[in-house]
């Protein structure tokens, strides 16, 4: 496999170094995907004919997401595989499976093996064709065509159906799968078998040949832009937005802190870690009941003294990514968290961290927020964030903790219009849209698209709470 890192100074991100790792397709090259503009570093990925890659451009990545198309698809299982110990913090297909050729779940192999054995400069240009949909997206995309010799290309379906057939890469659990209607290379029934019960979410794509109408915000839709979060959250914090319209937020915060003291109570002079404190819905309930000894608050974005208001108690705040925190072992009675760790990449290490920071006996005290948040914008532009579910949180927490409380729940706003939605989320910061390029047609179909219910539209959170112990 051939490797090509793509950097892009200008959306980097902060905090955690990551990047967009991305499989392509058979036949490819890195030339279709250089003019991206990703939200982090990426790479690109491709040929197949063999599976051995130099894993020396990812050693600096902390978390790294992962793409893959089509054939790549395949190409992407064998290399977790074969790379276990890598930190992929999220994966998503697109048009294609983990059985590239397969009669039900993947290609079927008489049209494979046409292809290898009819492979021509003419065949070839009806593939490129077929793979658009559409003449006018095939004259974008002969602008920009992969350079392979049709001999690299016939080898590499050789090597494809050799690894295949080999049994040495079964197929592994993936996060998101993206099944287009329209595709004329990998059936979309045959896609929609091979994904049962292998990801746990499948979206489909009504519009989109076979390569998808716009990688770029695909690609950014799931990455979390910790540049754009701060920047967003400044924003609101700033024009003095946040607190008359995170009422949501604000009663979560309350339910936590209720929680809190209901099941396991909170001991007075106690040393505590808030992570993403915001503007101290949550620190002001249990800092003026159980006047803390120690108090460390961290956020992305800086929190002025006297928007968190908090004169009863000394503390130390620490602007910062969460992920790039440290401390001694053994520092803290209770970390704790309200509606802010979903911003996280790489939630199994966040945890391990946190579980290494805890004294014996402490205890996390956490809200997020579930797979149903904001549904609506998901429905109806396709684009979210990665919500874990609690069934996610419990396997990954009772590792290391031993759980006292995950309780998920749902509470729905209700607006006069989309567009008041949309001012919502743009005045809380808590805005999943994150792709600059193709704001204006996104917010057109956020519009367009939205559900309505009795003549409202209605915006549903679905927040998570835990409070586990340390084993």
């Amino acid at each position: 496999m051939n490797c090509e890192l793509i950097t892009n100074a200008s959306c980097a991100n902060i905090g955690s170094k990551s990047i967009a790792l991305f499989f392509a397709g058979w036949g490819m090259d890195a030339t279709p995907f250089r003019n991206m503009a990703i939200d982090c570093d990426m790479a690109v990925v491709w040929d197949y004919s063999n599976l051995e890659i130099d894993l020396s451009i990812l050693r600096e990545y902390q978390s790294i997401y992962l793409f893959a198309w089509s054939f790549g698809i395949f190409a992407a299982t064998a290399f977790m595989h074969r790379n276990p110990q890598l930190p992929i913090v999220f994966k998503m297909a697109i048009n294609g499976t983990q059985f590239p050729i397969d009669d039900r779940c993947g290609i079927p192999r008489n049209l494979f093996c046409a292809t290898r054995d009819n492979l021509s400069e003419r065949s070839l240009a009806k593939f490129h064709r077929r793979i658009c949909g559409s003449q006018s997206k095939y004259a974008q995309w002969i602008t920009m065509l992969p350079s392979r010799s049709l001999q690299s290309l016939h080898d590499e379906l050789v090597a494809i159906d050799t690894a295949a057939s080999s049994g040495n890469y079964p197929p592994v659990h993936w996060d998101k799968a993206i099944a287009s209607k329209c595709d004329l290379i990998f059936p979309f029934e045959n896609q929609m078998t091979g994904w049962e019960g292998l990801c746990d979410t499948i979206e489909i794509d009504e519009t989109s040949a076979h390569f998808p109408d716009d990688l770029e915000t695909l690609i950014n839709g799931n990455i979390i832009n910790k540049k754009l979060i701060k920047q967003r959250f400044a924003n609101s914090l700033n024009g003095g937005t946040y607190d008359n319209n995170a009422s949501i937020q604000q009663k979560i915060a309350t339910t936590l802190h209720d929680l809190w003291k209901s099941t396991i109570g909170i001991k007075n002079d106690a040393e505590i870690l808030e992570i993403g404190c915001g503007t101290g819905f949550l620190t002001r309930l249990y800092a003026t009941s159980a006047y803390p000894a120690k108090l460390v608050l961290n956020d992305l974005c800086h929190v002025p003294t006297v928007t968190l208001n908090l004169n009863v108690t000394d503390y130390m705040f620490i602007e910062k990514d969460a992920e790039q925190l440290t401390f001694p072992a053994h520092s803290f009675d209770y970390i704790v968290s309200s509606s802010a760790i979903q911003w996280l990449e790489n939630l199994p290490l966040f945890f391990n961290r946190i579980h290494r920071w805890l004294k014996h006996g402490g205890a996390i005290v956490i809200s997020t927020f579930g797979s149903n948040n904001m549904k609506e914008i998901k429905e109806s532009i396709k684009i979210s964030l990665n919500y874990k579910g609690a069934d996610w949180y419990y396997n990954e927490i009772k590792r290391n903790f031993d759980i006292v409380l995950i309780n998920e729940q749902h509470e729905t706003m209700l607006f006069d219009t989309p567009l008041d939605v949309l001012r919502h989320i743009q005045s809380t910061g808590v805005n999943s849209i994150n792709n600059k390029k193709a704001s204006s047609g996104t917010i057109k179909r956020l519009l367009m698209n939205y559900p309505q219910v009795g003549g409202k539209f209605p915006l549903t959170y679905n927040p998570i709470y835990i409070i586990a112990i340390k084993k």
